[in-house]
């Protein structure tokens, strides 16, 4: 039984290589999938406070909810999220809102006060959430930018905990703000969320930004360098991310930008921003039991 199984994730491994769908660009290797898994859809989607479709500025929450719905995520980390804000609606908690839409569970963090009311990230989860975390990323004090936040659930899958946590960093001081927020992201992962951990979220920089190798020297990236996500109308950069630790753990079947025409809504871009979709299989305790069953071969 054994030698059944090691042969069989030899040629999923085989499998894997030959199938761009399954590139991560961690030091341009190739992810390798669990031969066993739960298979997971992340969504990250920078929504814009969603104010896209509406030349008012007053939030349409119910274009994003369809542009969501179409990719059936069991996980969105959502980035410039208002929470009764003047611009977007005094009543409207746009993380919460969406949520009851979509019929998922939710957690919202600020970063800074906006408006009247609040601005940060959010995670929705189609699973129960077990645990919510909230912490300020600070931005550089040398120079002026904003303080972002890192949004953090834990979960459980088949039996075994799950971090899933959502960030934007700061886009106005180059890269010194988002290198200090780079770094405290390495912090908490090494000294509190030490576990199976996914992570999405608007980075603000590119591939090959020195903000991109901090995250990369601990997470492992999903995508290629030349997939685009920003403006939606026709993007030329790179700045929406997921990422996941440790990669042993998990493996990326499917990573893809939403296309344009799948996040229009009535014609019009629901966000500046395209989503982002990553199928991942993540290992469970289940899977690990099961490896070794002890049966015949």
């Amino acid at each position: 039984m054994k030698r059944l199984a090691y042969l069989g994730a030899l040629l999923l491994l085989a499998a894997a290589c030959d199938n761009d769908d399954n590139y991560n660009d961690r030091n341009g290797d190739k992810a390798v999938i669990p031969p066993q898994g739960k298979t997971l859809r992340i969504m990250t989607y920078n929504i814009y406070g969603a104010r896209a479709t509406n030349p008012s500025n007053a939030a349409d929450l119910d274009a994003l909810a369809e542009v969501i719905r179409r990719q059936d995520p069991d996980f969105v980390t959502l980035n410039e999220v208002d929470v009764f804000t003047n611009r977007s609606g005094k009543e409207v908690h746009q993380a919460r809102d969406l949520a009851e839409k979509l019929g998922m569970e939710w957690h919202f963090s600020k970063a800074i006060d906006r408006d009247g009311g609040e601005y940060g990230d959010a995670v929705l989860s189609k699973y129960p959430i077990l645990e919510k975390r909230s912490y300020t990323l600070p931005c550089a004090a040398e120079q002026p930018g904003e303080d972002r936040s890192l949004c953090v659930i834990r979960v459980q899958i088949d039996g075994k905990d799950l971090y899933v946590a959502s960030t934007h960093f700061d886009h106005l001081s180059g890269d010194a703000s988002r290198m200090v927020q780079a770094t405290e992201v390495r912090r908490i992962r090494d000294t509190e969320l030490i576990g199976d951990l996914i992570l999405g979220g608007d980075l603000n920089a590119i591939p090959s930004s020195n903000v991109i190798a901090t995250m990369t020297s601990f997470l492992t990236n999903t995508g290629t360098i030349d997939q685009y996500t920003f403006p939606s109308d026709n993007p030329d950069r790179k700045i929406d991310y997921i990422m996941y630790a440790p990669i042993e753990h998990f493996g990326v079947q499917n990573y893809q930008v939403v296309s344009r025409a799948d996040q229009q809504v009535d014609g019009v871009d629901a966000s500046d921003h395209r989503p982002v979709i990553a199928d991942i299989r993540f290992q469970t305790e289940e899977d690990i039991s099961g490896e070794d069953d002890g049966g015949e071969e």
